[in-house]
């Protein structure tokens, strides 16, 4: 039997409703952007931005994509963080 590598971490990028828009100021996959709203909140930079903004651009960024969206940003309390945790360490134990 081959030897298996062995694997000493993985990396998840998780996003939530509304927390990486098309027009992100640290970039994005997206092509487009389909919503007028959301358009005006800046410009789309298809990839990632290889110098990337300051923290304060980006919370100025989320502070006016808030006031624009359908619905409240997902965010996660510490109850929800902590039945994340245990559904991935169920499923990786399994």
């Amino acid at each position: 039997m081959p030897e298996r590598p062995i694997v000493i971490a993985y990396h998840l990028v998780w996003t939530a409703y509304g927390w990486w828009l098309p027009n992100d100021p640290r970039g994005s996959t997206s092509k487009t952007i389909r919503d007028d709203v959301i358009a005006r909140l800046g410009e789309l930079h298809h990839g990632r931005k290889r110098v990337q903004p300051a923290s304060r651009e980006i919370r100025e960024f989320y502070d006016e994509a808030r006031a624009v969206l359908k619905f409240p940003l997902l965010t996660f309390d510490a109850t929800e963080v902590g039945a994340i945790a245990d559904a991935f360490a169920t499923t990786v134990a399994a």
